[in-house]
């Protein structure tokens, strides 16, 4: 028995001593937290809690910022890629399925055509002649008068003339049907004529491209005779319109 009451003294110390542990640590937790709420209270704590809402704040800002320049970027790149591929299938029809990839292989490929191009026009060109002289020059070098195939081809021959601030002959001729023709003899069905023009003057019957164009449309009808400059051009012969 006198075991037994030990025993039970014993339990009986260590559930009062384990009771005000935790009556003890609850009391810590409750004054700790006590001790949190005045200190948010104080200025120092409030001015604490206006910054962290400003920081706050100031991050979710940056966020969305940040998302809504991503998205502007990906918008440009869209349009620009869009108006890539436009240039690309107006030249070339059978890119019109391909992805942005090919799309961006076959622009570089133009571009270095048009550049070959102009590369090769500056070695053909020639000071001043006639529409004939002109013609005539152009083919002792192995090409012709220049041709128009595509919209984008005018306007970077446009481009180019506007540089220089001078008439150039193109391969448009007026012939015996008074019909406006190329060299190949094929009628010119897609003209690029500025504004009141062609003009009905007698022996107009040449075209140039003017540096002073109307909305991109540059053509002019001169004298065959007049004396100014000419561009050439150089291709397969199978190639020309």
């Amino acid at each position: 028995m006198g075991k037994l009451a030990l025993a039970k003294s014993g339990a009986s110390r260590r559930n009062a001593a384990s009771r005000k542990r935790k009556a003890k640590a609850s009391e810590t937790g409750a004054s700790a937290f006590q001790d949190l709420v005045t200190f948010f209270k104080s200025p120092i704590g409030e001015r604490l809690i206006v910054l962290e809402i400003f920081i706050f704040t100031v991050m979710t800002l940056m966020v969305f910022i940040l998302y809504r320049k991503e998205l502007k970027k990906r918008e440009e790149l869209q349009v620009a890629m869009d108006m890539i591929r436009t240039v690309v299938v107006e030249t070339d029809p059978i890119y019109e399925d391909k992805d942005d990839l090919e799309i961006l292989a076959a622009a570089q490929n133009i571009s270095e055509e048009m550049q070959y191009f102009a590369n090769l026009n500056d070695q053909l060109q020639k000071e001043i002649g006639s529409w004939t002289d002109a013609q005539k020059n152009c083919e002792q070098e192995g090409a012709r008068l220049i041709s128009v195939e595509t919209r984008e081809e005018q306007y970077f021959i446009n481009k180019q003339v506007e540089r220089h601030q001078k008439f150039f002959w193109i391969g448009v001729f007026k012939d015996k049907g008074k019909k406006w023709s190329w060299l190949s003899g094929m009628e010119a069905a897609v003209h690029y004529w500025n504004y009141y023009e062609p003009n009905y003057e007698a022996n107009h019957d040449c075209v140039a491209v003017s540096y002073d164009c109307y909305y991109g449309k540059c053509w002019m009808a001169f004298e065959c005779d007049l004396q100014i400059h000419y561009i050439c051009k150089k291709v397969p012969n199978d190639t020309w319109l």
